[in-house]
């Protein structure tokens, strides 16, 4: 072989196998996104995003090449070939991890990773559009809280004079971080139906809600409805509108109007210790003590509101009816128990029903009497009761009575 061959040989041998022995193995790609001071991993990266982060694990054979970070590069089409700006190495092994810094991809791209340009790796930035990000974000169980004294209440309809201050709540979600809520203007607007100035309350999110998936959104105005009137509270986006709820305001006279009661019964402790509740009291000697219940709601739908409610207890005979008990009643549109306090037994054989007032209102009645068997004339007319205080106890088993009557006349024919 000529000597000048052999030359070039070794040489071109050396330099390829020196190539391979150094060059970098790679390991893993990752990518992440900053936007509001958060640094986000594998997530879409949003249209808004600040910055792209990319880093790449590499094993380096040579020691050298740490030193040499200009000769990586991450390829990204539209924006050429960018150079590490860090390379920081592990210690317990020569795994080396190279940082990059990219502007956010006006579309989903593939990068790739060189060195000497040497395609080591790739991996896929996808891109979330704004479109998209708003059309899968949902926004749900939307709720208007009022307080009412020391309580907050889900409601829509409440008593004007009683509002101390509303709040609104919602749950917000999304298949991917909120950050990109940060730039689009959520926002609470509470506007009177009958006209006049409408307040719009910006919803802020912390560093933690922005960071994860889903978040319990609430916003307090600073004014709220003192007058008899209907509100709307509208959640939107910039002009895109999520959700509407309306509220109203009415006066105390319509509330008080709107209270029913619907059932009432007895809690009754009886001589052996045991606690029931029963429509009908029983024999005196077997009780302890019996407690007045009644079944109270509103007609007005998601109603909330509060008043103050009398027990007063008929005497037998004549006699002034003493006052029982006073309170204050939260009352909804849903069934509400008023169980005020209790009577002993040995005071009971004075009293004929107790009655649930409202000021001079009365709202239901619960006798203390046994239901007396119904009469007839001789020409089939009903002899009605004496001493007897009709009550929602006494319709009841009234209306169970003639059922079963009826039942019964069907059967035989």
């Amino acid at each position: 072989m000529w000597p000048w061959i052999k030359r070039w040989r070794d040489w071109a041998m050396h330099d390829f196998w020196s190539m391979h022995r150094n060059s970098p193995q790679p390991q893993a790609l990752h990518y992440s996104y900053e936007k509001a001071g958060l640094t986000l991993h594998d997530q879409p990266i949003p249209w808004n995003a600040e910055v792209v982060l990319v880093e790449a694990s590499v094993r380096l054979r040579s020691p050298s090449t740490a030193r040499r970070k200009n000769e990586f590069q991450l390829h990204v089409p539209g924006q050429g070939g960018i150079p590490a700006q860090l390379v920081r190495r592990q210690e317990k092994d020569d795994t080396h991890h190279l940082f990059f810094r990219v502007a956010p991809p006006a579309e989903t791209v593939t990068a790739q990773l060189r060195w000497q340009g040497q395609p080591l790796g790739q991996l896929t930035l996808p891109v979330l559009g704004r479109d998209e990000f708003i059309q899968k974000l949902r926004l749900q169980q939307p709720t208007v809280f009022v307080r009412l004294g020391d309580q907050s209440v889900a409601c829509h309809t409440f008593v004007s004079t009683q509002c101390r201050g509303l709040m609104a709540s919602a749950l917000v979600t999304s298949p991917t971080s909120l950050a990109p809520l940060v730039d689009l203007g959520l926002h609470v607007e509470f506007r009177p139906e009958r006209g006049g100035p409408s307040q719009c309350v910006p919803v802020q999110l912390s560093s933690s809600q922005l960071a994860d998936r889903q978040a319990l959104l609430a916003v307090v105005p600073r004014r709220f409805p003192r007058r008899i009137g209907a509100w709307t509270a509208t959640w939107a986006l910039g002009d895109l509108v999520l959700a509407t709820q309306r509220l109203r305001a009415i006066s105390q006279r319509h509330f008080q109007r709107s209270l029913r009661v619907s059932d009432a019964r007895f809690v009754v402790l009886t001589a052996k210790q045991e606690i029931v509740l029963t429509r009908q009291l029983p024999p005196l000697p077997e009780i302890r003590w019996v407690r007045p219940c009644f079944l109270l709601s509103s007609r007005e739908s998601g109603m909330a509101g509060l008043c103050k409610l009398q027990v007063r207890a008929q005497a037998a005979g004549s006699g002034k009816s003493p006052l029982s008990l006073e309170q204050e009643l939260l009352v909804t549109d849903g069934p509400t128990w008023f169980a005020p306090g209790t009577e002993d037994a040995a005071a009971l054989d004075q009293i004929a029903a107790f009655e649930l007032r409202l000021k001079s209102q009365t709202l239901g009645v619960i006798s203390l009497s046994p239901v007396p068997e119904a009469s007839f004339t001789g020409e089939g007319a009903f002899k009605p009761p004496t001493d007897f205080t009709w009550s929602v106890a006494a319709d009841d088993e009234l209306s169970d009575r003639l059922g079963r009557l009826l039942e019964k006349r069907g059967q035989e024919e």
